[in-house]
């Protein structure tokens, strides 16, 4: 009976739940003590983000819908066409100047390996990573990018959670998303405090920004 549970999380709300606080199974009875990111900013934990809108977008008018989110393959067909994905890499290196860490969240594996493949054409150090990525490989590859010497790490549903890269100072949003919470856990891989840096840029290929709120 003296039991208490607590949850830490940055998201306290799920899409097609609400709020972890509500309904009648609820794990939790309340809220205690939240803050915002406009805070955390305001006291140096958190590093600001800087969104720009773009040239380039993904148009979502076709894409089915299914429990309040894109259907993956319908989205993934959208998202990924040659001209468009060479545009986008073409403004990601255009607008990045001279950012060193980029994280691009991309619309499903295919999507993933060809803006891979469109950001070595614009002469960038580029990899990808997905959940068919080996452990190893895929220990390798976080470990080169968060050492600088890969600046642009693409990927499908792998880097949204339980990835943490402080000085990733670009964050290109090619995954057109309807959950705030998907949004802000994309969002947050830019929010760590930099060494080089007092902020992240973010870009809005896919539309959630304007959707979502900044």
């Amino acid at each position: 009976p003296a039991l208490r549970v607590i949850g830490l999380t940055a998201t306290p709300y799920r899409l097609g739940q609400g709020l972890l606080t509500e309904g009648d199974n609820a794990l939790f009875s309340d809220i205690v003590a939240p803050t915002s990111n406009a805070e955390l900013v305001a006291l140096g934990y958190l590093a600001p983000l800087r969104s720009k809108v773009t040239d380039s977008s993904i148009d979502t008018a076709g894409v089915k819908k299914r429990g309040g989110e894109y259907v993956e393959a319908d989205l993934a067909r959208a998202a990924d066409h040659d001209d468009l994905n060479a545009a986008i890499a073409s403004e990601i290196v255009r607008r990045a100047e001279d950012r060193r860490s980029w994280i691009v969240f991309c619309a499903g594996v295919a999507h993933a390996e060809h803006m891979r493949d469109a950001l070595r054409e614009q002469g960038v150090i580029a990899e990808c990573v997905t959940g068919t990525t080996p452990k190893r490989e895929r220990e390798r590859l976080l470990s080169d990018y968060k050492a600088g010497r890969i600046r642009a790490l693409t990927n499908a549903n792998v880097l949204t959670t339980g990835f943490d890269a402080p000085d990733t100072d670009l964050v290109a949003m090619l995954r057109p998303t309807m959950s705030p919470a998907l949004y802000m856990q994309m969002a947050g891989r830019g929010l760590r405090p930099k060494q080089h840096t007092d902020h992240c840029l973010v870009l809005d290929f896919a539309g959630v920004v304007s959707m979502h709120g900044p």
